[in-house]
């Protein structure tokens, strides 16, 4: 089995937790106004795509997921294959609709709250792919 050919799967189980997540307010960031939609509700507003992305100067191979949402907003998530088959998360950003410059979600401004938040979707989503 591929990496290209596990990527799909788990990146439709990192999708799913993320969203889970976010509703069940675990990680709280401001303005930290509650979710009322479900899941399934939250799902439903958001496309996603996978691909291969090639990181110059970067050996290893590396998959991209993005998600957008209705609105516009998107998000991408860069990951490569951990060495026991598990999927390392190696880059976040965000794009509000209509915004010029994507935010490194994982750099100095924003790390306080999306590091604990992702680093807990990415081990819930590889367990999920896993078992």
């Amino acid at each position: 089995m591929t990496a290209r050919s596990t990527f799909e799967p788990f990146a439709a189980k990192f999708v799913r937790v993320y969203w889970e997540t976010v509703k069940s307010g675990a990680f709280p960031m401001p303005p930290n106004e509650p979710v009322e939609e479900t899941v399934d509700e939250l799902l439903s507003t958001i496309s996603t795509k996978t691909r291969f992305a090639r990181v110059p100067g970067n050996k290893f191979d590396s998959f991209q997921l993005s998600m957008i949402n209705e609105s516009g907003d998107s998000w991408r998530f860069l990951f490569q294959p951990a060495f026991d088959g598990a999927w390392q998360l190696v880059g976040a950003s965000t794009q509000p609709e209509g915004g010029k410059q994507a935010h490194d979600l994982l750099g100095p401004v924003y790390a306080e709250w999306f590091t604990p938040f992702l680093r807990h979707v990415t081990e819930m989503a590889n367990l999920r792919h896993t078992t």
